[in-house]
């Protein structure tokens, strides 16, 4: 009797060290399925960043290409209004000279006239 009353001490406690290891199993298992949830939910938000991110770098990017290509047609415009100005600034260099040149005529004309009268 004592021999069984031993083994059914024995058992009693396996179960109760087993019921004790299930309840930390079970405790560990919410644990990691909180976790689990928690770690889900903060990757979502971190692809939805990311998604996000994407967007604004493309609506970026296409805003840097108009402001390349606004740049590029502003260089083309300065430079020919470059060149317009120097060919203007060379044809009226030309032009004071043909003033010059016409004063100087008219000057020598009227003193060949005021010394023919």
């Amino acid at each position: 009797m004592k021999h069984l009353e031993s083994q059914i001490s024995e058992m009693t406690a396996k179960m109760d060290q087993s019921y004790r290891e299930t309840q930390e199993l079970h405790t560990a298992k919410s644990r990691a399925q909180a976790e689990t949830a928690d770690l889900s939910q903060k990757l979502e938000e971190a692809e939805s960043q990311l998604s996000q991110l994407n967007k604004a770098k493309l609506t970026l990017s296409r805003s840097l290409e108009e402001v390349k290509s606004s740049l590029e047609d502003e260089s083309r415009v300065r430079t020919k209004l470059h060149a317009e100005n120097k060919n203007l600034q060379a044809e009226l260099e030309q032009l004071r000279e043909q003033v010059r040149s016409f004063s100087i005529s008219s000057s020598f004309l009227k003193v060949k006239d005021h010394l023919m009268y």
